[in-house]
């Protein structure tokens, strides 16, 4: 990209020239401003052709992202609406600090190439991952300040801003279109979903009358779990046989091994489409895979706000649950789901006291820290003149926090056991 020299570019413009007016072409010494219009124009097109593929990369965005980024703009607009750029300036901080301005400057880092660029072309992407950095910043007037270069661009960062503003619009509005398109004439077509993971499982027969349990009951099955849904089919390539959106998807669980003979066998409580909840018993060929398949679901559905805090373990056989023997095939589960339990840490969550004891004393040490870190974010001016230390002022925000932390402390002292009386050492009467 950047290493098409100036040499090169001579030649191309001046092919059609008689070779006396050639070489004496080639040979001329450039002015210092054929440079920086030649520069511009390279560096305009490669910025051109970056932003328009960042555009367009909107729906391939995961939906975890996508939901992060859509409550920051939210709240961000609701907490200074005032202030209408900041809300975009919130996610395209997160989106260009983090992730294009460092895979535009080093792209081996991110796999986008094998090897470090030469000189020649780490300059240009460092230029052009500052200017991606500016246009998220929606301030070309500040970037113009300080760095002299940018002048020439000014153009075409105020467009590139104009691109940033409505790619961040779309998305944060893609769950609003995708429902808009579902209730009118079909989704279009696009890039097809994500694969997060995929396989044949034994699915075990019961009373259910889900579509999974009607289409596929007492027989192996290949599953398909994407970003979007989890779908079946008799086997790898053929016509889906049926789908599960995510958002219908309650929890994925463990079923105890006295069940089903089994203990690789994993349970997938859903939403039917007669809006009844469904069960779905499914079996791993061995307990990696199983721990696998867990995993995959519960990190899919982490944004479900429909999943349930306790399920049966068991198996309702008869007329009870064959792990707390309750009657009531609908009722309230015995065990309390895990949701937050992935491949990562796969463990049962720790003692919730215990948790919340660290996380008060962390919270309590950074009661200081916070304070320090107010002021200094402060204007130079306010933070010398006004009052520091535990009698300075804070916002409402660090006011209910410290609040809370003060009430919490109290708690805390009245629920210690007194402490054990100092032992003293007797004394000997002669």
């Amino acid at each position: 990209m950047a290493r098409r020299s100036v040499l090169s570019i001579r030649i191309v413009e001046g092919r059609n020239l008689p070779a006396k007016d050639m070489c004496s072409g080639l040979h001329r010494v450039q002015t210092e401003g054929e440079v920086i219009e030649q520069g511009r124009q390279h560096l305009q097109s490669y910025l051109g052709e970056l932003l328009g593929a960042i555009v367009k990369s909107a729906p391939a965005c995961p939906p975890i992202i996508r939901a992060a980024f859509r409550q920051l703009f939210q709240r961000v607009g609701e907490r200074f609406p005032q202030h209408q750029h900041a809300k975009f300036v919130a996610v395209t901080s997160f989106l260009c600090l983090r992730f294009f301005s460092p895979a535009v400057m080093t792209p081996k880092l991110f796999h986008l190439r094998e090897t470090h660029g030469d000189a020649r072309t780490s300059r240009t992407l460092l230029l052009l991952a500052k200017a991606v950095q500016i246009v998220g910043n929606m301030e070309p007037a500040a970037g113009r300040a300080k760095e002299a270069w940018l002048a020439p661009l000014l153009p075409a960062l105020q467009q590139g801003i104009a691109q940033m503003k409505d790619f961040i619009t779309r998305l944060v509005g893609m769950e609003e279109e995708e429902e808009e398109e579902e209730e009118g004439e079909g989704r279009p077509l696009g890039p097809p979903a994500t694969v997060v993971k995929e396989g044949p499982l034994f699915v075990h027969k019961t009373r259910g009358k889900g579509p999974l349990l009607a289409a596929a009951a007492a027989k192996k099955v290949h599953f398909c779990l994407t970003g979007e849904a989890l779908s079946f089919s008799k086997s790898p390539g053929a016509e889906r046989s049926g789908t599960i959106p995510l958002a219908d998807i309650l929890a994925a669980e463990k079923v105890e091994e006295k069940s089903f003979g089994s203990s690789h066998v994993m349970q997938v409580v859903y939403v039917g489409a007669g809006g009844q909840q469904e069960t779905a018993y499914l079996q791993c060929k061995c307990v990696n895979e199983l721990n696998q398949w867990l995993s995959a679901l519960r990190k899919v559905c982490v944004n479900n706000p429909r999943v349930l805090r306790a399920y049966h373990p068991g198996v309702f056989r008869g007329d009870k649950w064959s792990c707390c023997h309750q009657r009531e095939r609908t009722g309230l589960g015995c065990d309390r789901t895990r949701h937050g339990v992935t491949l990562q840490d796969w463990s049962d969550p720790l003692d919730p006291a215990v948790e919340a004891q660290r996380l008060f004393h962390h919270l309590q040490g950074l009661r200081g820290i916070l304070r320090e870190k107010y002021w200094e974010l402060l204007e130079p001016e306010n933070a010398q003149n006004g009052p520091q230390g535990e009698d300075a002022p804070v916002p409402e925000g660090l006011s209910r926090l410290f609040g809370v932390l003060g009430d919490l402390e109290g708690c805390h002292r009245l629920a210690q056991p007194p402490a054990p009386p100092t032992p003293t050492l007797l004394q000997l009467q002669t």
